[in-house]
């Protein structure tokens, strides 16, 4: 295979380049993306590092466990997509002519499990794999590389995440809150509604670090607002957290269809300072693509008889949630 070696320090930018940057972004890591554009890892690394002096700054933070856009990186992702996906593709498949097995993944509480149980009554569906991952980096990279079919993900702008240009969307809920749980005898739990700087006193549970996004938004809403939350305990799973909200004085933060479960309570913040914008997305050109809009409404369906799981939940889907769904 022939290398690059022959090229100048600097390059004149083509949609080939663009492309390299999108298939580094989109795989995570140069090794990865090297073995989608069959070539070798030095040569890519050496490429991009080109890529980047024509361009003037670094598109990429590279680190053992991968690659991550720089701030410049996502603007220029940005623009480097919407070139590609003018180009031409291919003509999209038809939709299915039998009954299909849906590869479902995501992170979205318990609306990934109400939106299988709901396709399972689909005549065009034969069954449905259910794939649990909060990082909704990940779960994008498997609906581009083909793994899965559709996936609900969450993310926090302004610490967005890019959609690749395979990759198509729909927006369930643009500001979707975050609220909080409780013991039921936590001094905070008398009260409907909590003030973000009242969790302050408070020791504060939330996931490992590196699992998502979720911690750079989370320390840009408290920095604007002045606020430090210490003692931070780590819990992989809503099950742990639980466990160790019944045990200390702590907080947890929650998605808001969390159902209530016993000795603990669900409050929300005033004026819902913690927000995430929950995203369905698949590949254009499957045969997923062209049942989108059933999907939308059976998520649609599920928020709106969900209002029972909790009642700072049922609220706020009067108040504000329903009006902002695209199908209800």
């Amino acid at each position: 295979m022939t290398g690059d070696t022959g090229e100048q320090e600097s390059v004149d930018i083509t949609h080939h380049h663009l492309r390299v940057i999108i298939a580094v972004a989109e795989a995570g890591s140069i090794g990865r993306a090297a073995v989608r554009l069959r070539t070798s890892q030095a040569a890519l690394s050496a490429k991009l590092r080109r890529i980047e002096q024509s361009l003037g700054g670094d598109l990429f933070v590279r680190s053992r466990s991968g690659c991550v856009p720089t701030p410049f990186g996502d603007s220029v992702l940005t623009g480097a997509r919407q070139t590609v996906r003018a180009e031409p593709g291919p003509s999209p498949r038809p939709e299915p002519k039998e009954p299909m097995r849906v590869r479902i993944g995501g992170y979205a509480g318990i609306m990934m499990g109400e939106l299988g149980r709901r396709l399972v009554s689909e005549p065009w569906v034969s069954g449905v794999r259910l794939s649990d991952n909060p990082d909704s980096r990940i779960n994008i990279r498997l609906i581009v590389n083909g793994e899965l079919d559709v996936a609900l993900v969450y993310d926090w702008p302004p610490v967005a995440l890019p959609t690749p240009a395979a990759v198509r969307e729909r927006v369930i809920h643009p500001a979707e809150p975050v609220f909080v749980m409780m013991s039921q005898s936590h001094p905070l739990a008398v009260a409907p509604g909590l003030s973000l700087r009242a969790l302050a006193d408070y020791p504060w549970v939330d996931e490992p670090a590196g699992t998502t996004t979720w911690p750079t938004y989370l320390r840009h809403v408290c920095n604007h607002a002045g606020v430090t939350l210490h003692n931070r305990l780590t819990a992989a799973n809503l099950l742990e957290a639980r466990r160790l909200l019944l045990s200390t004085a702590a907080v947890a933060p929650v998605v808001a269809t969390t159902e209530s479960a016993p000795g603990l309570a669900i409050r929300a913040l005033e004026g819902h300072p913690l927000r995430q914008r929950l995203r369905l997305v698949y590949r254009h050109g499957t045969p997923i693509s062209a049942r989108i809009h059933r999907i939308v409404q059976h998520i649609g369906k599920a928020y709106a008889e969900h209002q029972g799981c909790n009642a700072a939940f049922r609220t706020w889907w009067h108040a504000e949630g329903c009006h902002a769904m695209p199908v209800r």
